[in-house]
Formats: structure tokens, sequence, C-alpha cells
């Protein structure tokens, strides 16, 4: 859609949100015929009167206002505290399901994300999820989230099997694939009752000067970048999952983790809307449900972390017509806790217009600060109940996602769509018969080893030899260099073939082991700029 009509329908729906009605239309006929013995028609013949159907507004990401209506009015019928709690996500690092619902049931939270050793087996965390699902309280799912983005942050690890970082996907020169694989990977998330994944990453990388996105952004070109997460978040949802694109304003292009502390931006709006906004104003437009707000600070909107400026927020919706739910990145992060208390920061993210906060340092604290906060009047109930509402309408809408269940060896089939091959002949076979690994870590080495045996290669003992560096960062002299990392610096290597796989997860090894022996093509171009020496990749042509 254009983003001039775009707008124009957020503006309208909107208005539908704020309680505005539109008229329904009354048939008018366009002639009156004289009602004469020889003209009208026998009963028999007569035509049914036109039937006017009321428009159903729906919202972009797809419920109507009809449902959010009925969210709001639940909103409205909660007591203070416990809409309070709706609008909190906590922190889940134990499959103690009673541990869990506890939690949840105590705070009337809105839900949980599993974060390491939530779930450390498909079984565990399925017991997990069916007793958060058990609370009797709701008539509305518990949102059940996790921070699974494959690569270096997979949290359900031992429950799912771990894709590839993002960049792979902005690698994969086949998108469908890049849908196909997210829709599998939301089935299996879905298959062990998570329901929100915060993922994919819209950043856009700047390179190695980006100290934390890096490979979890799809590539360093905005358009690319956009196509791959619009494909991604089709996958999402297709496969049961409610898609999370972050960091707006956009992690990818500061130099600061905010982790540690508050990164600025030192771009201007009009900059920012030419890179780093591309990929979330197209998702947006493609049907998002979910914005993660970012605690960088942009000068344009304000002194503080954005997840703290209306500005952000109002941009967020007037500028780019979001009209679904905005969540906090995590706000136990130093880039917005250094210096205020759990309570001032879930307080003043509320006020700008956050509608879930993710995992604030103190729970009971934070509820007593937004409690508090409505009852003097520094925040109004009615945006508590707005935040509260949205939170509850996307639940009852996740409800409602299904899709058939997760292909066989999906992360595998993936990771050797996305996988870039570089070498002077891309039709000579990369191993023969024998083959040796004369560097890696050692799991990887491992799953390579077995996988390349199970392909009939003999390891060791001479024949092609191969080295496995945890990234582009680090050298080595081989007939193949393999980075399982970063591919930036990987031509610093000597070597007669260059590989980035973004992972080294066991489904991405033996899809490794797939390519080297010619089982699998390798789909995946050169997502970023790799330097005045890079080496044309294989998928380019």
């Amino acid at each position: 859609m254009a983003r001039a009509a775009r707008v124009a329908a957020t503006a309208l729906a909107v208005a539908l949100l704020a309680g505005c009605t539109g008229t329904v239309p009354t048939p008018v006929p366009t002639s009156t015929p004289s009602a004469t013995a020889s003209s009208a028609p026998s009963p028999s013949e007569a035509s049914p009167a036109p039937v006017v159907t009321p428009p159903v507004e729906t919202l972009p990401w797809g419920p109507t206002t009809g449902q959010w209506d009925d969210a709001l009015a639940t909103a409205r019928a909660l007591p203070l505290r416990h809409a309070a709690g709706q609008v909190i996500v906590t922190d889940l690092y134990t499959p103690d399901a009673d541990v869990a619902v506890s939690r949840v049931s105590r705070n009337h939270l809105g839900g949980v994300i599993l974060m390491d050793g939530a779930a450390p087996s498909p079984a565990e965390a399925q017991a997990l999820t069916d007793a958060l699902q058990g609370i009797g309280d709701r008539d509305w799912p518990v949102w059940i989230s996790a921070d699974e983005e494959g690569g270096t942050v997979a949290r359900l690890s031992g429950a799912v099997p771990t894709l590839p970082a993002f960049m792979a996907a902005g690698a994969a020169t086949d998108k469908a694939a890049v849908t196909e694989a997210y829709r599998s990977s939301a089935a299996s998330m879905r298959a062990i009752g998570v329901n929100v994944d915060y993922a994919p990453d819209a950043d856009v990388t700047i390179g190695t000067a980006d100290p934390i996105i890096r490979t979890r952004s799809a590539g360093s070109d905005p358009a690319d970048v956009a196509a791959t997460v619009t494909a991604a978040v089709d996958g999402y949802v297709a496969g049961g999952v409610v898609p999370v694109i972050k960091h707006f304003p956009g992690h990818g292009s500061v130099t600061v983790d905010s982790h540690q502390a508050l990164p600025v931006q030192s771009r201007g709006i009009a900059a920012l809307a030419a890179r780093d906004f591309v990929p979330f104003a197209r998702a947006i437009d493609a049907g998002a449900p979910v914005v993660m707000m970012g605690h960088i600070e942009v000068p344009a909107w304000g002194d503080r972390p954005a997840t703290l400026e209306p500005a952000a927020y109002r941009y967020l919706r007037e500028g780019l017509g979001f009209t679904g739910v905005v969540v906090t990145d995590a706000l136990n992060m130093a880039g917005v806790a250094d210096g205020r208390t759990p309570g001032q920061v879930a307080v003043a993210a509320l006020r700008a217009g956050a509608d879930v906060l993710l995992m604030p340092k103190d729970v009971d604290g934070t509820i007593d600060a937004i409690v508090a906060a409505v009852r003097d009047g520094r925040l109004s109930r009615d945006r508590l109940d707005e935040a509260a509402a949205r939170s509850i309408l996307l639940m009852r809408w996740s409800a409602g996602l299904s899709g058939e269940s997760a292909s066989v060896h999906y992360a595998q089939t993936f990771a050797a769509a996305g996988m870039t091959v570089a070498t002077a002949d891309c039709a000579d076979p990369l191993v023969g018969r024998r083959a040796t690994i004369v560097a890696g870590p050692d799991d990887a080495v491992r799953t390579l080893t077995a996988a390349l045996a199970d392909a009939g290669v003999q390891v060791g003992g001479g024949g092609t030899t191969i080295a496995l560096l945890s990234s582009g960062a680090y050298r080595a002299d081989a007939d193949v260099v393999v980075s399982l990392g970063e591919p930036w610096g990987l031509f610093g290597s000597r070597a007669k073939t260059y590989i980035a796989t973004y992972g080294e997860s066991p489904p991405t090894v033996r899809a490794l082991a797939d390519v080297l022996t010619g089982a699998a093509d390798a789909g995946g171009t050169w997502p970023v700029a790799m330097g005045r020496d890079a080496i044309r990749a294989c998928a380019a042509g």
C-alpha cells in the first residue's frame, strides 16, 4: 500500500478506535418505473430487495474494530492492579510450572518470556506452557514469549531446532525459502506452547562498528532487509506465532550496546527514514502486529531513550501508520534503567505510549508504581486501559492463528538456502573423497566429521583441508575456510573456497556438509559489503 493511502487508512482506524462511527449507506434506486400491469413483474420474477451489510473495519494487522471494542471493555472492567499486571511480561528462567503459575497468577501478569533454562526440552516446555494457559482468571491466552532469533540468540535451543542467524535469511536469494523456514520455526514453537517470538530483527547493520546486532540483522541494504523481514513475518504468522519486529528506531547503526549504556543516534529523522526506518515501514505496511521499541536516544525526539519519549511512539503510529502493539525492549537494560527506578521507567514508558513492559527489574514494585501513578493522576487510567486492551486483543487474535506442522529438517534445509559460497569455479566439487578438518570449535568439528563420514567422505589423513572459524575475524590457510559467524574479514584467510554459514548449530553444520559434498546447493549471496577484494558468491550467478 502506498504511504499516503496507508496513513489515510490508519487515520480511519485510529478514528474508529477512538469511538467514531461511520454511516451505513442507504440504497437509492437508480430509476422508478411506472407500476403498470404490463410492466410489473410477477412475484416469482421479482428481484430480492438489496441487502446492505454494515462495513466491518479491520485493523491492518488483522483484528476488527469490534474486537478492539471488546478488548477495551475487558480492560476497563479489570481492577486497577490487574490492569497494571496485564501490561507486564516477566522473565522466567526455570521450567518449574508451579513457580511460573504462581508468579503470573499472584500479579495478574500479561505473560512471561522464556529465558535460558526455562525450556530445556520439548516436554518440559510443553508442561510449563500448558500450566500457564490453565490459569483461570482470564478468557484470553497468557503471553508466552521467547527470544528465539537463531544464531547467537536462541533461548529455545533445547526445545526446537535452531536456525542460523537472521543474516542467513538476508543472504538467501529465495525469499520463499525464508518464509517457509520461519513458518516451520513458528510451528515448532507453537507446538510447545510459545505464542510470541521477539523476532525478526528489522535493524540494518553498519558492519563491524555495530557492537551487538551484526548477524542478527539481515544485512546492510535497507531494501533487502525489508524484503527479508516481511518474508519472515509472513512465515511466523502462517506458523501460528506472533512476530515482533525490532528494535525501532534501529539498533544496527549505533555504536553503543544498549545493554551496557544508552546509544545516541546521530542521524536526523530524514536520514533515518531513508535507511533505518525502511524495514519497519515495509513490515508495518505488510501487517506486522508488534513492534519493539529500543533504548536508543534520537535527539529530534528528546534526550531520553526512545522507550520513554512520546515523540517516538507518535512517529511510529502517525508517521508509519502502526496500529498494533508496542512492546519495550527489556527494561532491565542499562540503556533505560541507569539512574531510574523500575517504577519510574515503567510509568514513563506507559505515559509515552508503550503497551507492554518487557522484563522490569522488580515486578511487585513496578505494579505498585503504576497503581500509584494512576491514583495520583500522573498516568491516566485511560492510557493504562488502552495498553492493557492492546495486549488482550493481541492474545485473543493469536489464539486464532494456526498452521501446518513444521517441515522435516527445516533448519538444515534453510541453512543451506542461506549459506554463501565463493570460489573461483562454482562447478567444481568443494571436497573430494577425503578431507581433513584442520581447525574449528570442538562441537562443530565433531558434527561436521560425523556428517561428512555419513556422506561417504573419509575424514583425516589428507585430502581437502577445511578450517572452521568462529567468525571472519580469525584467519586460516586451507582449501576451504568457513566462517561460522560474522563474514567480515573472511577474505583475510587464504583459501580456494570461502563459505559463510552465519551459525554453528548442529543443523547448520550438517547443512555445511551437504553443501561441501554437493548434496545441497548454497543459495546465499553476500548480505553485507565484504570489501574491495570480495569474491562473487556462487548463488549470484
